[in-house]
């Protein structure tokens, strides 16, 4: 799990980097990933104290034998900051492994109660070049609006090359975000109404002519985005020109967003109109 709330009775809340289950060994390790070498006193007291009933009960992770499960939590940070970061936890006497990540990912500080975990850390885990390193979380909860809308217009044309014109937000969602499933929960609710503002912006502003939203019976808040009349055109060539010119409405709402502009409807005239859709059609 990715960016999981866990929360611990009278101490307070953490929201864990990764959570990593070994469900073998019934064995789960919380990573607080540090960016820079500051860490949070109010934060370490709750990593301390948080045990594997509390990952269980609010950190969507189930536990095969939750009875003898057991967890730990291990600080990560760049191999520059590991000495800061490690002497910040001892003088608030908190006794937490530190990883340092380098050339190599290696056991920094303290002890790892997972024996194999532990001894491949002692001899230093080989890291591949940052550049090369995939970015498996594609977005988080501090992803702008502007960013997130980019990808989301690529999911849209690929649904719509699929023939798919009635999309649900939750679709969109998991078709833009490959890495959903390892997402903690209140991450993917984040993304989700997120995505459904962009949405329901796009279906007043830019995509108005061509689209509209069908509000979900039973289900208030939910609805789908129907795309309306033939927008993908009949022929190889007429289709290649609808997804240039979708691809352009979509790199205009992300700046307009980015720049905080209001809609302008005229812009987009001409040729940033979807065929049958035009002011002279």
């Amino acid at each position: 799990m990715i960016e999981q709330p866990v929360s611990v009775p009278d101490v307070g809340i953490v929201e864990a980097d990764i959570i990593c289950v070994h469900h073998d060994r019934n064995h789960a390790i919380l990573w607080e990933c540090k960016s820079g070498r500051t860490t949070d006193p109010k934060q370490a007291r709750v990593y301390v104290a948080v045990k594997a009933e509390h990952v269980q009960r609010t950190g969507n992770v189930t536990f095969q034998r939750p009875e003898s499960a057991t967890v730990e939590v291990v600080y990560c940070c760049l191999k520059d900051d590991a000495e800061v970061v490690t002497a910040a936890l001892a003088e608030m006497t908190v006794k937490l492994p530190v990883v340092s990540l380098g050339e190599k990912a290696e056991l920094h500080s303290g002890e790892l109660k997972a024996g194999p975990v532990y001894k491949e850390f002692m001899g230093g885990v080989a890291l591949p070049p940052l550049d090369l390193v995939p970015r498996f979380l594609l977005a988080n909860t501090h992803t702008t609006k502007a960013e997130l809308a980019r990808p989301v217009f690529a999911t849209l044309v690929s649904m719509l090359r699929q023939q798919v014109n009635r999309i649900s937000p939750r679709q969109v969602f998991e078709e833009t975000f490959n890495d959903w499933g390892c997402m903690g929960t209140d991450l993917r609710r984040c993304l989700v109404e997120r995505i459904k503002e962009i949405l329901m912006e796009l279906s007043k502003n830019e995509l108005k002519d061509f689209a509209h939203t069908e509000k979900v019976a039973h289900s208030p808040g939910d609805f789908f985005l129907v795309f309306t009349g033939d927008i993908l055109g009949r022929d190889a060539s007429s289709r290649t020109r609808s997804f240039q010119r979708f691809a352009k409405l979509g790199e205009e709402y992300s700046e307009r967003v980015e720049k905080n502009q209001p809609y302008e409807p005229a812009k987009g005239l001409g040729e940033g109109w979807l065929p049958g859709f035009g002011p002279n059609s």
